[in-house]
């Protein structure tokens, strides 16, 4: 009796339809992927719960390119081999934000994609204003094209990857923002957030503020460095006057203007040429009789 009902129950098993394993849903539930054993499973009651398997189909099962299945056991454990951080995109505008994921190479050679909000994130350095709990990094104004090193940690693995910040606004830095002031140029002298390099300070006590140095192209931390412009007559020409001034920038834009009379203000100077040696530019006026004539210089960029 026992063999025949032996010998029925392995004809019924060879007559089934083979096993699958695949994911399974409905309007009800969702089942990513189904694992099969010889018998067990999950049982729950009012004040107990067992999850119980003796094995008996094994091996391996892919569904995709990122889920596996080891069937024949209760749980799938696995230990980080590697940790790759990624970000999209990995250069970025000042202000702007790239989202952080990450993929783990498992022990056993399959992968494992993490999303941001799967791993722990650290700013290491560079301007980075915050990272939030879905990984999605927001970047700081830049005075000039920076990077940010960022970790991320992964239960037993930890990895760091080096996101481009572009510096796409000039004056958007700190509290050098929106002052006419270049932020670079700001940084250069004074350092960083520096209350002696903002637009209206006058750092050296020379009278003039740090929007007339730039603007004339002098040091602002330097009483010495002056906008100097000379008046020259030469001899056998006393109809003629030479203005000389510097410093001369190329991307500066220089008009030489003259007045008979400072109360009636001042008019541009025509007829005139010029000539530039390096830094200092030589105007020439060749209608210089009147006994009084007053110059001036106003530069623009």
């Amino acid at each position: 009796m026992n063999k025949t009902s032996a010998l029925l129950i392995f004809l019924s098993l060879a007559a089934a339809p083979a096993l699958t394993a695949a994911p399974r849903g409905s309007r009800s539930y969702a089942q990513q992927t189904e694992t099969f054993d010889a018998a067990g499973g999950k049982a729950a009651g009012g004040r107990y719960s067992n999850t119980a398997s003796i094995g008996g189909v094994g091996g391996m099962f892919t569904v995709g390119p990122n889920a596996v299945a080891k069937n024949g056991y209760l749980g799938q454990l696995f230990e980080t081999a590697n940790l790759t951080l990624n970000a999209s995109p990995l250069v970025i505008n000042e202000g702007g934000t790239s989202q952080l994921a990450a993929i783990a190479t498992l022990d056993d050679g399959t992968v494992s994609h993490l999303a941001g909000r799967d791993l722990f994130w650290r700013v290491s350095s560079g301007p980075v204003v915050s990272i939030g709990a879905q990984g999605l990094l927001t970047a700081a104004n830049v005075y000039q094209r920076s990077s940010a090193r960022i970790e991320g940690r992964y239960p037993g693995k930890n990895s760091f990857i080096d996101i481009g910040v572009l510096n796409v606004g000039d004056d958007d830095f700190g509290i050098y923002a929106h002052d006419g002031l270049p932020d670079l140029w700001q940084v250069q002298n004074f350092g960083e957030n520096n209350p002696r390099g903002v637009s209206s300070a006058d750092a050296d006590g020379d009278d003039q503020s740090n929007f007339a140095e730039f603007i004339a192209g002098t040091s602002p931390t330097n009483a010495e460095s002056h906008f100097s412009i000379e008046l020259a007559t030469l001899p056998g020409e006393p109809s003629q006057k030479y203005l000389l001034f510097s410093p001369r920038l190329h991307d500066r834009s220089y008009t030489v203007e003259y007045s008979l009379d400072l109360g009636a203000g001042f008019k541009p100077l025509t007829n005139a040429s010029q000539l530039d040696f390096d830094a200092t530019r030589v105007v020439l006026d060749p209608n210089a009789t009147e006994p009084n004539k007053f110059y001036r210089v106003k530069i623009s960029r």
